[in-house]
Order: C-alpha cells, then structure tokens, then sequence
C-alpha cells in the first residue's frame, strides 16, 4: 500500500538544482516581446493615445490598443462565478477590459501593447507612448464606496454597489441581542494582500499558418479554462486548433487564473507571424495580478450566561476592486458567508454582504479565498467575548463547537458540514500544545512584566467543487468534474493523464500513489501527464482545494475500469471465470491454485489481442477515461494556536509557538500535507503581521508598489516551534474519503495571533489591533489603552 506513505515529491531534485523549465526559460527562433503600457493613474479620462513616438523607437514592431481590438471584432472575458443579489437581480457587473476604453480605472489599467524585437525595445517603445489624461478623483477606501457623497466609479452603473446578499431574519436577530446576557462588538478589517508567487505570470504564444493552429505556452492553474476562454469569448478562434501548455509553473496561490495579457499575446503572435512573449517584473504584478482580502465589517455576537452564542450579526462591505475577474463575485458572495459561523452551533444569525467597487486592482482568488476573512471575523468575536465574560476561551469553545453526533450539520448561511469531530481536534491541539502548562508560564511571565499571549482558532474549509449542474443553478460558467485517462502500454507500464495541475501541490507523487495501489503495481512504473491540452482530456484545472477529491478520484475510478478489463482479460488466459480470480501485488490468480498471470502480460495480450476472445467480446487496447462529477463539496476542519511575545515599547512581535490540529480526511501523503499546512502558515503569518497593499486615500496611487514597502515572510520570521498533528475522519462524499489540505494554514493564522496578540495586552486594555500586526500597529493600540486609563 502506497496511500499514507510519505513518498519525497520525484521532481525536487530537478527544482533544487536548477533544472525546472518555466515559461520565460522558452525561447523560440526569431521570438518578439510584448510590454504594456498601463495607467500612471487611479482614474481618469483618456484624451487620447499617440504611439509615433514609439514606433520612431528602433526594434519597434507594432503598437496595439482597444482600437485594434474592436476593429478586429475581438471579444471579451468572462465573470464564470457571478452573484446575483438575494432578491434575484443580476449583480451590477463591470467586466476587466482587454484595453482600457475612454477611461482607466486603477493604476496599472492597460491602455497599450506594444511589440518589439527585443524586451528592452518592447519596453522602450511603451515608455514612448504618449498617453494624454485628465485625472478624476478616486474612491479607494472600501468602508466608504457606498457614501451617499462616495464618487460613482462607473457611471453607467449609477452606484458603486455590485451585489448586496442578506441571509437571516433581521428583526428576531436583534430581538435576542436585546435580551442576550453579553454583547461583544467589533468592527474589523481584512487587510489586502498580494499573492506573489516566486514565478511571475507569463505568456509566450506562437502561430502556425501552415495548420492555423495556436499554441500558447502560459503560467496557468486551469490549462483547459484558458483555452475555452480564447475561443469562445475573446479570439472566436476553434478551440480544437489551440493548444495550452503550462510547464512548471512556480506557484498559483489562485491568482493564475487570468488570460488577460495571455490574449492580447495570441492574438499579436498571429498578427505579427512570429512568436511574442510577455513575462510580468514584479512591479508590474503588483498593478496587474488580481490582489485578495479587503473587507470591511461591523459584527457582534451575543451570548447567554454560561458563554454559549445565541445570535451573531455580520455586516461587510468586499472590495472587489475597479471591475469584476473570473471567480471574484463568489468569494465573499458565497465561500464567505458559507463559513462565517465556523465551527458553532450558533443558532441565530443575520448577515449582510455587499460587494463594491473601488479604483484599485481587482480582487479574486487567493488561497483561502473568503474563509480567512469569516474565520477573523468569528474567531475574534468568541475570544473577546468570552474574556470581556471573564471566561476561559477554550471553555467558551467547548460549549459551543459542533458535536461529532451532529452532523451532517446544515448552518444557517447556505452550507450542510459534511463530517466531523471539532471537540476531539480540540482535545488534539490542547495536548499538542500542553495548553494547561502554556497558561502557568504566561502567569509566570505577566508576574514577572513580560507579556505573553495565547490566542487559538477553531474554523473550516470548503474544498472540492460540487456537481456541474448544482453549480450552474447558482450561474457558474464552469464545471465541477474533474478528468482523468489511464493508459497501460504494452509492456504494463502505465502514464496518468490528469485535467488537474500541479505547481507545488506534488501531483507527480500523490497521484501516483493511488493509481499504484489501485491498479497493485510498482508507483516506479507509473508517470503523470498534465498541463497539456493536446495531450491530457478536458479538465477544470487546480483550485479550490479540489485536486485530491475530485482528480484524485477520477484517477481511482478511471485505475478501476483498467483493473475491471484486465480481469476479463486474466480470466480469458487462464480459461476460468473472472470472479474466480484474486488480484494482490500485480498477479491475477485463480484462487487455490498455482495458476497466475502478472499485469504485464495481460498488457501484452490486450495490445497484441491476437490472444484475446475470437468472440471480440474484449476489444483490443487497455485503457480507460473518466470524468468524476463529484457529489459535493468537503469540510476541512483545523484548530490553530499560537503563542507570542509582545514588547510593549516598541510593538515588536515574537511569535514563539504555532500548533495546528487539522482534519483533512485520509491522508494520500503525510508530507506533502504537512507541506501544505507549512506554506500556507507562512502566508497566513504574513497577512497576519507583514503584508499590505496600501492605496493613497487621496490619489489611488498604489503605495505600497515593491518588496521595499510591502513585507513578505521571512524565515526569521516563522515561530520557532512548530507542531502538527492531525485527525483523519473519512469524507463520505468521495470514494477516497479525502478532503481538501492546502489552506487551513492560510486561513487560521489572522485570527489565531490576532487573538493572542490581545490576549497578551489585555491587562492593558487592548481589545483589538489592526491587521497587519506591525509594531507600529501594537505600538498605537498600546498607547491608545494608556490614554484611556489602562497601565
């Protein structure tokens, strides 16, 4: 058995040592570059566009612009996630240009592209381009897109307000808060964030007029996606004459999902008959790649005597930014909301979600993607309240969380948890930690002036995806299946085909192992194919947390149908029935006898098929597609606690222990789960206490535009210890039992040193800080507290 092995990932070694072959690594004979002019500018008019200058330049080609676009009767993209409003309106959609038309919205808008010879022309050319604006204020604060006095962004629209979501019943909300023992209110906000990748986002495309055929080579998460979005929405091209390949691809995190560029350079590699790239500088990812996070929300929960919840109330207003990408709507129009209440039986709620639009980069999937966000929103909320109760915060918890015998749990906001056990994982993460131990020390510490924090967390994921039709009923453009081909060669080595793709999430291994186990041969004599669409079937790309339970299975299922025709093959060598043989280490046996044949003999006679049935009952060939509809999503569950250190006259920040205690279903690879959960702390430590896209109130201009102003995680800035431990309770709606694990370790860290960060200042009288948890952010709560009477 293979499945719960800690196999090492096969391609390290060849990442390590410089080995790895990524898009801008491509060069193609007699390859031109594209670079983008994009706006200096928040909002403005555009006058008008003069490129002379540019193609006075020396080794410039072309200048495009939206002018070029519309006269080839090109298209536009697609929002494949919309959000209506609850009464069932359409949302108030305002989609991402190809080129900036009249007016650009935010710094890094695309007004250009232009071509050269060479990069440094390409670039050259586009500082050429003479733009000519009349700067209009801007609206970049998202607690104030909805003023009464708050600038219209799109005019047309006559509001900034996208979609407005209400779940709950109002007034008998408000009606527990006013005879509810405590009320504990807060008003957060999650900050912005940027992926940023190790690989920036890059297109290299190239046309064949001979076959009109187009091969765009791209950092892509979802192959296939891609390549449906050129031919049906923007370059009307047939589909079956593109062909998209992702290579290594250095990391998605969500935001390799957008095509953007990616057409304009198909498009141009035809227009020009020669092949063009575009790789991003990180300067210009910072206004160009979708950004993440950004809500804005007023919240309280209410609570009895004894510290149960009886009722929560959550107003937020998403940032979705100057106009409306591929999934946006649905990340706080549904993961959000669907997660709000974590892991409590809290039988009341009222929400409020309303998505807006700003003069800032867009807002799209990021990893975790709406649950960080609801995770901070409750988990804060419990903790304040328990110690405003004078109550201990696990006990609080324990009253409240979910019982293992009550699920399926359908919560109030749209979403049934599937299984469970959230006391058992806390008991986990308590002995994990030592809890008891960790409050004598912080005793010890505040005693001696040194103070200490314990915050904990306790929330869930949504991974996986739900069926193609479900998804649809709520207005997807996408389906939920996932593909997969098994093809056993003639001499029983097999290659994997998967729709899914791998770039960090150690597929080359994870599936390797299951389809070794299924079909109980060498994993050495199994390879895995993806990020071709030439080569691997239709598939909806990795994302959500889905690779595992939606691609995974349809490797299982699709090993299955192989090992069901290698039988019938067996069966017909060895001249017996098929349910008379027993199938164990890649040996067909008749039962209690010394009659064999190995996996790879079967392979042989099912490509030589001369030896198979005269009758063709058995068609010759072995190997099999599936494409898995899933049932539904899975539930994810974790518990995180951190310990920290505070200095109180500087604000600096230690945060010297992290505990999580994860339930991601049955485990295919403790280390690359482990793995998972590693990097996704690391990102979820960095919103929580480093990262931060700032815009000028004033301007929009972005301020935080580079690594000099925008703090990335380093190692020194990990805790020093760091302990998991995990919990595997089957998921019962996939075949596998495994559930998502790659993003309870961004989710939970906002919320969990949130907590222990005002756990250690509360003496002071600090009830809250503002996310990110810099020192300057701890040095003004501090301060504020000595201002209001506090040590």
């Amino acid at each position: 058995m293979y499945f719960g092995k800690a196999l090492r990932r096969p391609e390290d070694r060849r990442f390590i040592t410089g080995r790895g072959r990524y898009v801008d690594d491509i060069r193609l004979p007699d390859m031109l570059h594209a670079a983008f002019v994009r706006s200096p500018h928040a909002h403005a008019r555009i006058l008008s566009v003069d490129a002379s200058p540019a193609r006075a330049h020396a080794g410039v080609l072309r200048v495009l612009t939206i002018a070029d676009w519309e006269q080839a009767g090109l298209g536009k993209l697609v929002c494949v996630h919309p959000m209506p409003f609850s009464d069932g309106r359409p949302m108030n959609e305002k989609l991402k240009p190809i080129f900036a038309k009249d007016k650009v919205c935010h710094v890094g808008d695309v007004v250009a592209c232009v071509i050269g010879e060479t990069r440094d022309a390409a670039l050259d050319g586009a500082e050429a381009v003479a733009v000519a604006y009349a700067p209009l204020p801007a609206v970049t604060e998202t607690m104030r897109a909805l003023d009464t006095d708050a600038l219209v962004l799109h005019t047309e629209i006559g509001s900034n307000l996208v979609f407005e979501i209400e779940k709950g019943n109002q007034a008998a909300v408000e009606a527990i808060f006013a005879d509810a023992h405590h009320v504990t209110e807060l008003t957060l906000v999650s900050n912005r964030v940027l992926g940023n990748p190790m690989e920036t986002r890059s297109f290299l495309a190239q046309y064949e007029a001979e076959t009109e055929r187009f091969t765009l080579w791209c950092t892509t998460q979802i192959p296939h996606y891609f390549r449906r979005w050129l031919a049906k929405f923007l370059l009307f091209e047939p589909e079956h004459r593109i062909r998209v390949v992702a290579p290594d691809v250095g990391g998605g995190f969500g935001l390799k999902i957008h095509i953007a560029e990616g057409a304009v350079v198909t498009w141009a590699a035809k227009l020009m008959g020669r092949p063009v790239k575009w790789t991003s500088s990180r300067s210009e990812a910072f206004m160009s790649d979708s950004q993440a996070r950004d809500h804005h929300t007023r919240a309280a929960m209410a609570f009895d005597r004894e510290g149960r919840i009886v009722a929560m109330k959550v107003d937020t207003i998403a940032a979705l930014g100057a106009y409306l990408t591929q999934f946006a709507p649905s990340i706080p129009g549904n993961s959000y909301p669907q997660t709000v209440t974590g892991l409590y039986t809290t039988p009341a709620v009222h929400l409020r979600v309303r998505g807006v639009y700003t003069n800032t980069v867009s807002v799209d999937a990021y990893r975790g993607s709406g649950r960080p966000e609801a995770t901070f929103v409750n988990e804060r909320l419990l903790e304040n309240g328990a110690r405003e109760m004078g109550l201990d915060v696990v006990e609080v918890r324990r009253k409240n969380l979910i019982r293992a015998d009550q699920f399926p749990y359908p919560n109030l906001l749209g979403r049934t948890y599937d299984i469970g056990d959230p006391p058992a994982l806390l008991d986990k993460l308590l002995a994990v930690a030592d809890y008891a131990a960790l409050r004598r020390e912080q005793a010890r510490c505040r005693a001696a002036g040194i103070w200490m924090g314990i915050g904990l967390a306790a929330f869930l994921d949504k991974s996986g995806t739900g069926s193609s039709r479900n998804l649809a009923t709520r207005g997807g453009l996408h389906g939920g299946y996932e593909s997969a081909i098994v093809r056993v060669h003639s001499d029983g080595k097999v290659t994997l085909f998967s729709g899914s793709h791998s770039h960090g999430q150690g597929h080359n291994i994870t599936f390797r192992q299951i389809a070794a186990d299924e079909l109980g041969i060498d994993i050495a004599d199994i390879d895995l194919v993806e990020g071709d669409t030439d080569q691997v079937p239709y598939g909806n790309g990795t994302w959500g947390s889905r690779s595992a339970s939606v691609g995974g299975v349809a490797i299982a299922l699709a090993c299955r149908k192989v090992r069901d025709k290698a039988r019938r093959i067996a069966a017909h060598r060895l001249e017996c029935a098929a349910e008379d043989l027993d199938y164990e280490a890649g040996v067909f046996r008749v039962g209690g006898t010394d009659r064999a044949v190995g996996f790879a003999e079967v392979a042989d006679i099912a490509y030589h098929a001369a030896r198979l049935p005269p009758d063709r009952s058995i068609a010759p060939g072995l190997e099999e597609t599936e494409f898995y509809e899933p049932t539904d999503t899975n539930d994810p569950e974790a518990m995180h606690l951190a310990v920290v250190f505070v200095d109180i006259e500087t604000g600096a920040i230690r945060v010297r222990d992290y505990f999580t205690a994860d339930d991601a279903g049955r485990i295919i690879n403790p280390m690359i789960v482990e793995g998972q959960v590693h990097g996704g702390l690391a990102q979820g430590i960095g919103q929580a206490m480093l990262e931060h896209i700032v815009y000028d109130r004033e301007s929009g201009q972005l301020v935080s535009g580079s690594f000099v102003d925008y703090a990335m995680p380093r190692a020194d800035d990990m805790p020093e210890r760091l302990a998991l431990v995990f919990q595997e309770i089957p998921c019962p709606s996939n075949i596998l039992g495994v559930k998502g694990g790659s993003e309870t370790g961004t989710i939970g860290p906002p919320a969990t040193i949130g907590n222990a960060v005002v756990d250690a200042l509360w003496p002071l009288g600090v009830r809250h800080v503002e996310l990110p948890l810099t020192p300057q952010s701890v040095w003004r709560a501090v301060q504020a507290a000595r201002q209001k009477g506090g040590r």
